[in-house]
């Protein structure tokens, strides 16, 4: 398992909240874990409703990875709203051919509040994309959705002069 912990981009107040976690690869799944701590009342973090796949959901409080494989352009964006929602995006190139990745099924998530903190696991089954143990390049990221309407943008690095979660320079874990 491959621990992180995501920066708010430069500027923005991370308002007492840090973003810590960890991801694995299985043979046909990658697992990954976001626990977001401190000043939970600053964040808007809807309730867990019915699990659905979802457009736009970096609009709003939303935890996400893009991976690719080692030495492609292709790559994949998984996106989870506190609320359940998700979708899966694939795209040709650095923000090219983006459409729905349809072989990606639902992923199993688990989401867990307290006053203190929020965490979300979830278990994506990538055997339909990656049939053998090609290197993974991950990018991990979010958006929090703050009381006070603005948002802030979380990464491992933010690269660019604003935030950009797609740039392949961002993609700093291997799996």
């Amino acid at each position: 398992m491959t621990g992180f912990s995501l920066h708010p981009f430069s500027g923005q107040d991370s308002s007492g909240v840090t973003i810590q976690g960890a991801i694995t690869r299985t043979g046909q799944a990658l697992i990954l874990s976001f626990v977001l701590q401190g000043n939970m009342g600053d964040l808007v973090l809807p309730t867990t409703t019915e699990r659905t796949r979802c457009d736009n959901l970096w609009q709003a409080t939303c935890l996400e990875i893009f991976w690719a494989e080692e030495g492609k352009k292709n790559y994949w964006e998984l996106n989870l709203a506190p609320n359940g929602g998700w979708n899966v995006y694939a795209f040709t190139d650095y923000r090219t051919g983006m459409c729905q990745e349809d072989r990606i099924a639902e992923p199993r998530i688990e989401t867990e509040r307290t006053q203190e903190s929020f965490s979300l696991t979830a278990e994506l089954g990538i055997g339909n994309l990656h049939t053998d143990n090609t290197p993974l390049r991950v990018g991990v990221s979010g958006v929090l959705q703050h009381r006070d309407t603005r948002l802030s943008y979380w990464a491992l690095a933010h690269p660019e002069a604003k935030p950009d979660f797609h740039t392949p320079q961002s993609f700093l874990l291997r799996l």
